[in-house]
């Protein structure tokens, strides 16, 4: 057995041990690692307070400051999250997040065709994924589908497979669109956050009043009929979770790319700024840049 595949197996047992804590104490612990995030020197901190500081001029040295730390220790609680998603038993997620909306997903499937579930990354979106499956499980509806994209340590990428096809039944590669249309055919929504940095297939949109490298998937998709259906999760409490779907984007696919690459922006704007600790600023969002514009990040 490689030197490498005993590491990583042994970090996927530490971390499916910590899953199968008390929730409280898993929180406890992914604040732990937030505030060691924000103490200790580290280029994510340095990408965060760099993305505060673009999207959010208007605060001041002190307030942008205090947003790094409570976005720094979101990110941990975050991790633990997600480790949770994965790992952790069936009773840690009963009861732990209020659901709004479902009834503009029932409208959606109401044809048997399956939906776009889109969403920009919170801290919790995997831990929503989740928890909302859980729930589309109890009532019976086909539980969605995730699109992801592919570890690069594939022994890692092993063990997540296993244990997010546990919950989201199925896995899409992010550049498999061919398996995205296939299992909404089948009836299954997809998981899609198409928030991210993109060097492909992409339109320059204002993210925040910077241009930010943003896929025409999203409208592609809308084009050919695919429903898109936002929701967003966000944690309200120690241990509380609260998911909202929203009504359909109906018009998305007859706007132009550009206007429609912009409502998805602006949604996701509204969505970030009701919770903005809870975003994930420690990813290098304007790393591409049209020209004119610099890479904030150098």
């Amino acid at each position: 057995m490689s030197y490498s595949k005993k590491k990583t197996d042994f970090q996927v047992r530490l971390a499916q041990w910590l899953a199968r804590r008390k929730l409280s104490n898993q929180m406890r612990i992914g604040r732990m690692i937030g505030r060691l995030f924000n103490w200790i020197p580290n280029s994510r901190k340095s990408i965060a307070r760099t993305n505060i500081k673009i999207c959010f001029p208007e605060l001041n040295p002190k307030q942008a400051k205090r947003l790094l730390k409570q976005n720094l220790v979101s990110t941990g609680q975050g991790i633990v999250e997600m480790m949770a998603a994965l790992w952790a038993g069936q009773d840690q997620v009963e009861g732990k997040f209020e659901i709004d909306g479902l009834e503009h997903l029932h409208e959606a499937m109401q044809d048997g065709q399956g939906c776009l579930l889109l969403s920009c990354h919170t801290t919790s979106i995997e831990w929503g994924i989740r928890g909302l499956n859980q729930q589309l499980k109890e009532l019976q509806i086909p539980v969605g589908h995730m699109l992801a994209r592919q570890h690069n340590n594939k022994l890692l990428e092993a063990h997540l497979e296993t244990a997010r096809l546990s919950f989201v039944e199925k896995l899409i590669d992010k550049k498999n669109i061919r398996g995205l249309l296939s299992s909404i055919k089948s009836g299954h929504p997809v998981y899609y956050a198409p928030d991210q940095n993109f060097s492909y297939q992409v339109t320059f949109t204002d993210f925040f009043g910077r241009p930010a490298a943003t896929t025409v998937g999203t409208h592609k998709l809308a084009q050919k009929g695919v429903k898109v259906i936002p929701w967003f999760c966000f944690r309200t409490g120690p241990c509380e979770w609260r998911i909202e779907i929203h009504p359909e984007l109906s018009q998305l696919g007859m706007q132009e790319e550009a206007a429609a690459s912009a409502q998805i922006n602006r949604l996701f704007e509204q969505q970030i700024k009701r919770h903005p600790e809870q975003y994930l600023w420690v990813h290098r969002r304007f790393k591409n840049q049209p020209e004119g514009f610099e890479n904030p990040y150098q």
